[in-house]
């Protein structure tokens, strides 16, 4: 069993990342336009003896005072991660362990997945809405799975649910099936192609949907609607019934009290909860849970783009690891240590901690952003 190593908390920096996606990002079922940057709050922590760790958090300068001196093992335990104290840090402090070890992160978390994790492009949203003919909107989509392409992708997740307020009911699920058929037709039949409503479908939509694609090959349905038990297994007793490999994908926005208990029965085959909001110890012990029921995992991660690096090797110690979500962007002044994204397969490098750095000019216009901020003993 492993210990933390000694060391104390001198310095703890939060610095803004700004990137910039190829092209602007379009609705969801619910939400308008996303855009095309993507901001990314990183805090870096740094012990007495030199060493540092590095990840995602959104903690404010007021509770960051509070980490200088404390040693990491009041914060942090082995194996679980994290203790209540230290989640508002959480990536971080995996990182600096895993460097202080000299272990890569995904070996600190017990390497028991692959190091070449299957990664999906999930930014095909919902940019069709102006489009006046069948033509213009294949050429739409066309174009933006030769974007994920060009970048390394091959798996695609589409938005769907435009009948849910952008489009009348009808209408939009005709345009929902005339998108994924366009998708499928660009990427090609090895591609994994998934859709996301938002819980923009009733089960009565998300049937018709499923029906009018059954040709297709849906790798998994993703919010269909509201979580909702009998709702759940209508929905997983069609898709048995009809004998397709579709999964149910689910736990990404607010699920509701029962969500566990609906997912040990089996209505849903993938759990999605955030990655940056719970944090990798709290997947850590979640991934290990959902095993013994035989579930996927798949946390929700879109927004960041630093955020996967930690997740992929999260992904690479998890065996009923499934998917991971990304997306082409461009973020400027990181240094990826011996990582790699090609044909839709991102490989986890073997370096110590999570195998990334950030440019020191770069850091410091960072932390010099309204929302940054260095701190020290």
């Amino acid at each position: 069993m492993h210990e933390v190593p000694k060391g104390k908390i001198t310095r703890i920096e939060k610095c803004i990342l700004r990137g910039t996606r190829p092209r602007s990002i379009g609705y969801n079922a619910r939400i308008p336009t996303h855009g095309a940057k993507v901001t990314d709050p990183v805090v870096k922590i740094t012990s007495d003896n030199g060493a540092w760790g590095l990840g995602w958090s959104r903690i404010k300068a007021e509770e960051a005072q509070g980490f200088l001196g404390k040693e990491i093992s009041e914060i942090f335990a082995l194996p679980e991660g994290s203790l209540a104290s230290g989640l508002p840090i959480d990536l971080p402090l995996w990182d600096l362990v895993a460097r202080m070890m000299q272990l890569p992160l995904y070996r600190l978390l017990g390497a028991r997945g692959k190091r070449q994790v299957e990664v999906y492009d999930g930014s095909i949203y919902i940019d069709d809405l102006e489009a006046e003919d069948e033509s213009e909107v294949k050429d739409i989509f066309y174009k933006e799975v030769a974007t994920g392409q060009e970048h390394g992708y091959l798996n695609f997740k589409i938005k769907v649910g435009r009948g849910a307020r952008w489009m009348p009911q009808g209408e939009g699920l005709k345009r929902d099936e005339l998108v994924i058929r366009t998708v499928r037709e660009a990427a090609g039949p090895n591609a994994k192609i998934l859709i996301d409503a938002n819980m923009g479908n009733t089960l009565n939509t998300a049937i018709a949907l499923l029906d009018a694609c059954a040709d297709v090959g849906i790798h998994w349905f993703e919010e269909p609607f509201a979580e909702d038990a009998p709702l759940n297994l209508a929905l997983k007793e069609h898709i048995v019934e009809n004998d397709w490999d579709t999964l149910i994908a689910d736990g990404e926005f607010s699920p509701p009290p029962n969500f566990f208990d609906m997912v040990e029965k089996g209505l849903i085959d993938v759990v999605q909860h955030d990655f940056r909001i719970k944090g990798l110890t709290w997947w850590r012990a979640t991934a290990a849970k959902l095993e013994q029921w035989g579930v996927a995992c798949a946390p929700h991660c879109w927004g960041s783009y630093i955020e996967r690096y930690h997740h992929a090797h999260f992904a690479a110690s998890t065996p009923n690891y499934c998917l991971l979500e990304a997306a082409p962007a461009t973020m400027p002044g990181l240094i990826e240590d011996g990582w790699k994204l090609q044909n839709s397969i991102l490989h986890v490098p073997d370096t110590p901690g999570a195998g990334l750095a950030i440019e020191e000019r770069i850091f410091a216009q960072g932390i010099a952003d309204p929302a940054g901020f260095s701190l020290s003993l």
